[in-house]
């Protein structure tokens, strides 16, 4: 079985390495972000199976990020 392919998403760095090192090596961490237009640009260039999106980032927050990626990643996503 292949491991979950995950994007972090988060304005603080050092919660993404928490995120990262609790999720140890059950998951393959693809690409990681700290504000709305890297997150979308990871989002679309990683095509991860999941992505950990914080709620309150710069540029506009989550809903942003899936806002401006709605018909642009597959519909599983949002």
């Amino acid at each position: 079985m292949t491991a979950n392919r995950v994007v972090l998403v988060d304005d603080h760095q050092m919660f993404r390495t928490g995120v990262k090192a609790e999720l140890g090596g059950g998951v393959e961490i693809v690409g990681e972000a700290g504000d709305v237009d890297e997150a979308i640009s990871v989002i679309k260039a990683a095509r991860p199976d999941v992505v950990l999106l914080d709620v309150h980032l710069p540029g506009g927050g989550g809903i942003e990020v899936l806002r401006r990626l709605q018909g642009q990643v597959p519909s599983r996503f949002l």
